[in-house]
């Protein structure tokens, strides 16, 4: 045997490559692998078993169109292609561009010839002149760049509505009595798919699994009805969240779009078309696009051309490790934390404002170790991966890098959470109390934030009046004596007052 292998990673699940036409014939294959750490037992069940269903099925569609396919389970990815080329012995084995750093830095250590990434819209030679020329390198600079460039939501060379930004039509709280939301689109597992499960003890993950993509024709499905049923009502209420419901208006397309089912292309056009059509409000329309136009390729792009050494940026000093109530996605004594760790553990997902607004905010509050934190949201979350969380949650996330990503630490007290979820009504702890017992442990840090990290922020703007009011509060002295506690609740572990055993709060002490 000789001929060409296309090796295929696990969110690259594309039947639509334009190399897969040349593939088929006798001599070509497509090689999978599916490695030991993508489903080892480190990983959410869901991740697990969601990848092997959607591997597996990639490879029968491929099989249907006459593609020869190796799909082979190995320990690591070196040497299931060591296989592979035993076997075949191909004269060429080729890949699209991984948008990992580590998995492009393999595929080149490993003689595998890298072609073009058909998966992203940004040409990144395009992006590394723009941050080399460009003064100001934000995101809102480069959107604005990208609707220009690609004619999404333009009329002329003007953005619809005469405005780029519907940002204050888009932050609506949660509606009291929590709302009325859409059902989240749904697909059963059929006859093979609870097999595939079953063979590896997971079938008890098959409700959970019919709430997300696992083919491509499945995946379309969920787009089509985003566009219809849910995409129309994301915009007012995309920085809310609640505790009863895991998904509000947000599409959940980021896992099709991230194992490549989608291309961020497709849904871009049916957003306009819609749109267009008056089926979309703009202020919702522009805010989806904003998502995926703006911050997903702006993410992506910063991803390819940072060096490795970005990964280890730490500019507040954070070293504490991530406790075990989050690594287990145990129940949690602070209501906010207890209903997004739930729903990750659930469905292995969490919207964008629970993982901003809750998880990184607490873990940066709390000075959790940003390596730490970002590996265990890649490894937890569905459509988590090294170029998503890189800069989503050591950039921004975590303001880690000190500030080459966000503008600002994007961190809360109990108050803002009050706000705009239904959290804290059933929460034993007071947002609005800075100190005492019954204090938001998320309120006392907050303030303690700001002392703690006064030099490291001493040139962000736009935390300045905080800044100065944290450091000149009367109750400074009782805010730094309640922090070392209040760490420890968003831990998730206190001290027993009676004994002195570590353990989950008590909720009820």
């Amino acid at each position: 045997m000789a001929g060409t292998s296309l090796l295929v990673f696990g969110d690259q699940l594309s039947s639509e490559v334009p190399l897969l036409e040349s593939l088929e014939g006798p001599d070509h294959r497509v090689v999978l692998i599916e490695p030991g750490h993508l489903t080892d037992s480190s990983r959410h069940p869901l991740r697990r078993a969601f990848y092997r269903l959607a591997m597996r099925a990639f490879a029968d569609e491929l099989r249907a169109r006459g593609v020869e396919v190796d799909l082979r389970g190995s320990p690591t990815f070196s040497e299931g292609l060591r296989r592979h080329r035993e076997h075949f012995r191909p004269e060429r084995v080729v890949a699209s561009r991984p948008r990992g750093r580590r998995a492009e830095n393999w595929c080149r250590e490993s003689g595998v010839e890298l072609l073009e990434d058909p998966f992203m819209l940004t040409d990144y030679q395009w992006f590394d002149r723009w941050v080399d020329r460009s003064p100001r390198r934000t995101l809102e600079s480069f959107y604005r760049l990208q609707r220009q460039r690609t004619g999404y939501l333009m009329d002329g060379d003007q953005p619809c509505g005469g405005r780029w930004n519907f940002d204050q039509e888009n932050r609506h709280p949660l509606p009291k009595g929590g709302g009325e939301w859409p059902d989240p689109w749904s697909h059963p597992l059929d006859d093979v798919e609870r097999r595939v499960v079953a063979e590896v003890d997971l079938d008890h993950l098959t409700p959970a699994l019919s709430y997300w993509p696992r083919t491509r024709a499945h995946a379309l499905d969920q787009l089509r009805d985003a566009l219809e049923r849910i995409i129309p009502s994301f915009g007012p209420f995309e920085d809310a969240a609640s505790r009863s419901n895991w998904h509000l208006a947000h599409s959940r397309l980021s896992v099709a779009l991230n194992t490549g089912l989608l291309h961020p292309r497709e849904v871009l056009d049916g957003v306009e078309s819609h749109f267009r059509a008056g089926e979309i409000p703009l202020a919702s329309a522009e805010g989806f696009v904003r998502q995926v136009l703006g911050w997903r390729e702006w993410v992506a792009a910063w991803h390819r051309h940072r060096s490795a050494e970005y990964r280890a940026s730490n500019a507040l000093g954070a070293r504490r490790p991530l406790p075990q109530a989050w690594e287990n996605l145990e129940s949690h004594p602070m209501a906010c934390l207890d209903a997004v760790l739930s729903h990750v553990r659930e469905y292995g997902w969490a919207h964008h404002i629970e993982r901003l607004m809750v998880l990184t905010n607490a873990a940066t509050l709390a000075g959790y170790d940003p390596v730490a934190v970002n590996d265990w949201m890649a490894r937890t979350f569905l459509d988590g991966a090294e170029w998503v969380m890189e800069a989503n949650v050591i950039g921004m996330g975590l303001f880690a890098d000190g500030g080459r990503t966000a503008t600002k630490p994007y961190v809360s007290g109990g108050n803002y959470l009050d706000t705009m979820t239904d959290f804290c009504g059933s929460c034993r702890f007071s947002p609005r109390e800075r100190t005492g017992e019954s204090a938001c442990p998320l309120t006392t840090l907050y303030w303690q934030f700001f002392v703690d990290h006064d030099e490291a922020l001493a040139r962000v703007n736009r935390v300045a009046p905080i800044r100065r009011s944290a450091a000149t509060r009367p109750d400074r002295l009782e805010i730094a004596e309640r922090a070392s506690r209040a760490r420890q609740w968003v831990d998730g572990v206190i001290e027993d007052p009676v004994d002195g055993r570590g353990g989950l709060g008590n909720v009820a002490e």
